[in-house]
């Protein structure tokens, strides 16, 4: 990046130097104090040089004066950097004129308070100006002392002419190269600054990334324990609700008694599996009841809880990606859950559909949600309204994998969910699970 591309230059509210420090402040004095050392120290030496020479200098106290005049603005170079470029250019010209017999320190001062200008100054565009009337100002004086003497007459000889030419172009660079290192201080100022501001907005960058991550993996863990524990809990609810109606036939009682250990039994399983799956560090998947394969298991345990539920698959089966199995063994074990909670169903149909491009999951129930009722069979009272978190739950897997969730009252009665997710068909696959519950020669498999 060259000067002119600075980014603070091209838009001057973009950016400009922070406040000038304490620290900063006392070097400018240190600095100031040592230049007066130094123009003390070539003063002499020029003062020794010329002496008893044809050479007019000025007295020894003027010199003096001409030397703390040019020394003490640096003490102030970066409070106002313009300011002490004009003043210090007009007391070094003054200076020259009446015959400082040293050129040495003015010079160095000169340049330090141009580069400083360039560097420091709140516009740049003063700056560059400033810059340009002092070096025209330097330039016109040079001439003048120069090319003065020989107006005088004589000849003009070709050394003399380079030696002038010499002489122009030798502080024309000096000058230039002033505004230039200038500049590239600027450049390199701003661009630190972009960086620090790069850093900064890293950072907070990163910090939402990493809070919306946690959000999201609270909203997954959320939904897993959700998923895992209302199916379950439910199912102990109903069973215990059965057990408590059916305490005058103990053999009844003992069966719904039973579901409600085992049912207790695979939900703490489950539990574990999931939060060892949260404490693993190689995010290892686990094994666990989740998948095509685990949805004719997920039936009959429905089915053992008084609820017809009726399952079939439909098409070619095919390998679906496995998270794609979850989200659909999930969907399914969301509504069987809910319609045993809050619907006054006795038939429940679960249905998998194998497509080109997607695979469908389908549950429709007979429920009415009516009045508050009993059954026989365990079943919640109907119309009961949840908190809404299932249905949420599965919206959200759904979407995560692009698919479409249709959740409602069905047209022919009861209610109806549908999750369709997009999968690639590839190489048809033989179902253990579904062959087991459907005869050999029937392309849908069906239990009942």
């Amino acid at each position: 990046m060259s000067a002119l591309d600075c980014p603070a230059d091209a838009d001057e509210t973009v950016w400009r130097r922070g406040t000038l420090t304490r620290r900063q402040a006392r070097g400018d004095v240190w600095l100031a104090a040592g230049l007066l050392g130094l123009g003390l120290l070539t003063l002499w030496l020029a003062s020794v040089a010329v002496e008893g020479s044809d050479v007019q200098a000025a007295a020894p106290p003027e010199a003096l004066a001409w030397l703390v005049a040019l020394c003490a603005p640096t003490a102030l170079r970066r409070r106002a950097p313009v300011t002490v470029m004009v003043v210090v250019s007009a007391v070094f010209i003054l200076s020259q004129l009446r015959s400082y017999p040293d050129s040495t320190a003015p010079s160095i001062i000169e340049f330090l308070v141009i580069y400083t200008a360039n560097a420091w100054a709140s516009s740049r565009r003063v700056a560059v100006i400033g810059s340009a009337v002092v070096t025209a100002a330097m330039l016109v004086w040079l001439g003048v002392a120069v090319l003065g003497p020989l107006q005088q007459g004589g000849p003009m000889l070709a050394s003399t002419v380079a030696g002038v030419v010499y002489s122009f172009v030798l502080n024309l660079l000096f000058f230039v190269s002033a505004v230039w290192f200038g500049r590239s201080s600027r450049v390199s100022a701003a661009r630190l600054h972009a960086l620090e501001r790069a850093g900064i907005d890293l950072r907070a960058a990163q910090e939402l990334v990493a809070e919306q991550a946690i959000g999201e993996e609270r909203t997954r863990i959320a939904r897993e324990l959700h998923d895992v524990v209302a199916h379950h809990v439910a199912v102990i609810a109903i069973q215990a609700g059965a057990a408590r109606r059916t305490l005058d036939r103990p053999e009844v009682a003992s069966g719904a008694l039973s579901a409600v250990e085992s049912t207790a039994r695979t939900a703490i399983d489950e539990l574990e599996r999931l939060l060892t799956v949260l404490r693993a560090q190689d995010g290892t998947p686990h094994e666990g009841p989740t998948g095509l394969a685990a949805l004719p298991q997920l039936v009959a345990e429905t089915r053992r809880l008084g609820l017809d539920v009726r399952f079939s698959t439909h098409g070619e089966r095919f390998d679906v990606p496995e998270s794609v199995g979850v989200t659909l063994f999930r969907v399914v074990q969301e509504a069987l859950t809910n319609t045993l909670k809050h619907a006054s169903a006795g038939v429940a149909d679960v249905r998998l559909r194998f497509r080109d491009r997607a695979v469908e999951v389908e549950v429709t129930d007979d429920g009415v949600g009516g009045a508050a009722s009993s059954s026989p069979r365990g079943h919640a009272p109907a119309g009961t309204r949840g908190s809404g978190l299932g249905q949420r739950g599965m919206r959200e897997r759904v979407d995560l994998h692009g698919g479409e969730l249709h959740v409602g009252p069905h047209a022919r009665g009861g209610y109806r969910v549908r999750a369709v997710l997009p999968a690639v068909r590839s190489t048809p696959v033989v179902d253990d699970a579904a062959d087991a519950a459907a005869p050999d020669d029937s392309r849908e498999a069906r239990t009942r």
